[in-house]
């Protein structure tokens, strides 16, 4: 274990692994255009390469923050609590589209992201909230 702290240094790692996630759940939802279809009137906009592509970008910038020297606390903290904000989002409309349509990997999704959503908070709440 030491050796590979040696080699990645990483004081941060549960950052990474969250980044990893919101890469993993923006590149799913960049490549499938046809993954959201309800409510009718939103799926365009549901399933646009903008959606996956932000969670791909806040999941970038969280690996980013992990890895950098000037860790600011007021850019962990934003980046933790919009992190919240989309997977709630993408949670919710798992379980919605898994109640419509009665796919149950829907279901699946939704209380995966779920979990990823309460590792989240779990980061947040050992997570400096100020300069001391």
């Amino acid at each position: 274990m030491k050796k590979l702290k040696n080699i990645f240094p990483l004081s941060h790692p549960q950052h990474i692994i969250l980044g990893l996630a919101l890469i993993g759940v923006g590149f799913i939802l960049m490549y499938n255009d046809f993954y959201f279809f309800w409510p009718p009137f939103a799926d365009k906009f549901l399933n646009d390469d903008l959606i996956g592509g932000i969670f791909m970008i806040i999941g970038i910038l969280i690996i980013k923050w992990s890895l950098d020297n000037h860790k600011k606390i007021e850019v962990n903290r934003n980046l933790l609590v919009i992190t919240a904000g989309l997977l709630a989002l993408e949670a919710a409309m798992e379980f919605c589209h898994g109640y419509i349509s009665g796919h149950p990997h829907m279901f699946t999704a939704g209380f995966l992201e779920v979990i990823v959503l309460l590792f989240d908070f779990s980061i947040i709440g050992k997570s400096k909230k100020r300069n001391y």
